[in-house]
């Protein structure tokens, strides 16, 4: 039975309940499994086959992203950041996401509308603040998830596709979102985040540069030269990319987690440290996840092969990887 999924992690003491819960699990499991799926592939590669059930969800996109070129900006004298017409354009949204949402579900599986609608209307940004960042970003990949769970996507089958034809397309959108309507990171910690508005691109990305052909190593993203022939290669390199065209200054200045990662010799270490810092700087962090929706596709439901954690002195015999994820230490750089 399918419901309208709601906001359970209420304050930070609450964060644990995600961590224990079967959502925690389905979801990083489809990241980690995606992420297997592409290593090695260029984002064009001809070898990819988008499915009709991919390319719709893709048309829906690309449906969306036209509504910006028929509302116009308003006047920006008054403030910075934040463009009014962003609020009609998210308005329009909220009024014709049924509608997009029901085309992409088979007949027996229309009344899951209730269910996905509220991901995608979190997937642009928010309307009252004009911002986006990786909650955002997150509840897209939610949606994703909630394709899959329904079988709408078939997981193995379209996970490359997903990965760097929907998921692309999605960037390519919400970018042109960001750009237009000069939205600001929700939540930006600075120079101290690795990106202001994404973070997937970067773990997906890296693992499409395992084994590359063209022997980049991460040393190379932070020579814009090689970036910009390269940035249609990969999401990782795209996304350096953009952020050397809409970023003033020193790389080292205004990326400095991106620079500190270009030292890390091999991208296989690099894909598995930006999964461990996604965890630890996205999904443990209360002002994020509080924001999650669960429902019955992702559910907050303690997962049945949770263990909890055993008393002090019992644990402290047990080896590290037999802690539980809440418990264990918090990432937040890579090291060389």
């Amino acid at each position: 039975m399918f419901v309208t999924p709601e906001k359970k992690i209420a304050n930070v003491l609450q964060v644990v309940k995600f961590y224990r819960s079967k959502a925690f699990k389905d979801y990083t499991d489809m990241l980690r499994r995606i992420s297997d799926a592409i290593v090695g592939i260029t984002t064009g590669s001809p070898t990819i086959v988008a499915n009709p059930n991919v390319i719709a969800v893709m048309d829906m996109i690309a449906e969306v992203e036209g509504w910006i070129r028929e509302i116009p900006l308003e006047d920006m004298e008054k403030q910075r950041f934040g463009n009014k017409a962003f609020r009609k354009w998210h308005t329009k949204l909220t009024e014709m996401a049924p509608q997009l949402v029901e085309r992409l579900l088979p007949e027996d599986k229309k009344e899951a509308k209730i269910e996905l609608v509220p991901y995608l209307l979190d997937s642009f940004g928010n309307a009252t603040r004009i911002d986006y960042g990786s909650g955002h970003e997150a509840a897209f990949l939610m949606f994703i998830y909630c394709l899959y769970s329904l079988e709408v996507l078939k997981e193995g089958e379209d996970d490359v596709a997903v990965a760097l034809r929907l998921f692309q397309r999605y960037l390519v959108c919400v970018r042109q979102l960001q750009k237009t309507y000069r939205m600001e990171p929700a939540g930006s910690r600075g120079v101290n985040a690795l990106d202001d508005f994404q973070f997937i691109p970067f773990y997906w990305g890296s693992a499409q540069l395992i084994g590359n052909e063209e022997k980049l190593i991460p040393d190379h993203y932070i020579n814009p030269t090689i970036v910009e022939r390269h940035a249609s290669r990969d999401l990782f390199f795209e996304a350096i990319q953009y952020i050397n065209e809409t970023k003033i200054g020193a790389f080292y200045e205004h990326s400095n987690q991106l620079f500190n990662i270009s030292a890390v010799e091999r991208w296989e270490k690099v894909n598995s440290g930006l999964f461990k810092m996604y965890e630890a700087e996205v999904l443990k962090k209360f002002p994020v996840i509080q924001h999650f929706l669960f429902g019955s596709l992702l559910s907050i439901d303690l997962r049945p092969e949770f263990v909890e954690p055993r008393p002090v002195e019992e644990a402290a015999e047990s080896p590290e990887k037999d802690r539980p994820v809440e418990e264990a230490a918090e990432p937040t750089e890579i090291q060389a």
